[in-house]
């Protein structure tokens, strides 16, 4: 009895640990020389008053220039059952889902540098989801989600968004 008990517990920590490493960033393909995103809530001085923007941050370490687009839209699904940032790396890329035209921005990022890019945000929201498709050395496609919140503070003339908890 005490030995299925054992057998039961270890099978249950194993899973666990798994778990523990793909929570940690434990994916496939992911190389040391992939981008990384991170974005920030400020506003724009508009004729209506002041509009929200949003402005994202893509840090590019490779030594290859890279090629970022934004969009941003409203989240659906809150963080703690959907998860605050998830980088995938899409298969099939020939849909409607990466044309030009479903991004609202599309710059480039220099070789080992970062870049800022402002992406506009749609009508006022509680969640975002930002968007950002990133085309890498070798024809290498990744695709980051950021589930942004509710303001959390101000510096520096920015309010930085958090993640929904």
């Amino acid at each position: 009895m005490l030995s299925y008990l054992f057998w039961i517990i270890s099978v249950t920590g194993a899973l666990a640990g798994l778990y523990c490493l793909a929570a940690a960033g434990f994916r496939n393909g992911d190389r040391p020389g992939d981008a990384r995103v991170t974005a920030l809530l400020t506003e724009l001085p508009a004729e209506d008053g002041m509009r929200p923007l949003v402005v994202a941050t893509v840090r590019n370490p490779s030594g290859t220039p890279v090629l970022a687009a934004l969009r941003v839209r409203r989240a659906l699904l809150p963080c703690w059952l959907a998860g605050p940032y998830e980088v995938s790396a899409p298969r099939l890329t020939a849909g409607r889902r990466f044309r030009p035209e479903r991004f609202a921005t599309v710059g480039v990022v220099a070789a080992a540098g970062a870049g800022e890019l402002a992406v506009p945000v749609p009508p006022r929201a509680r969640r975002y989801l930002l968007i950002v498709a990133v085309g890498q050395e070798g024809g290498r496609l990744r695709e980051h989600r950021l589930r942004l919140g509710p303001v959390c503070y101000t510096s520096a003339g920015r309010d930085d968004l958090i993640m929904v908890t």
